[in-house]
């Protein structure tokens, strides 16, 4: 009776989730390969740093304006 639950806790799982059958991977085709994101695909550290910075100042400067608390 035992070895009969067994096999029905297994198929409830995803496939993904099922650990007794591990899945093997499959060769990557080269969609998949240009679809990768390499670090020379991403913007400077400057850029990705400083863009948010400057957009928070100018939005703190204008919250700053509207609550008076900088008096133009």
């Amino acid at each position: 009776m035992k070895s009969q639950d067994n096999p029905a806790k297994t198929e409830n799982k995803p496939d993904h989730m099922n650990t007794e059958n591990p899945s093997k991977s499959e060769p990557m085709t080269q969609v998949q390969k240009d679809n990768v994101i390499n670090s020379k695909d991403l913007p400077d550290r400057q850029f990705s740093f400083g863009f948010p910075l400057l957009i928070l100042a100018i939005f703190l400067f204008v919250a700053a304006i509207y609550y008076g608390i900088i008096n133009p």
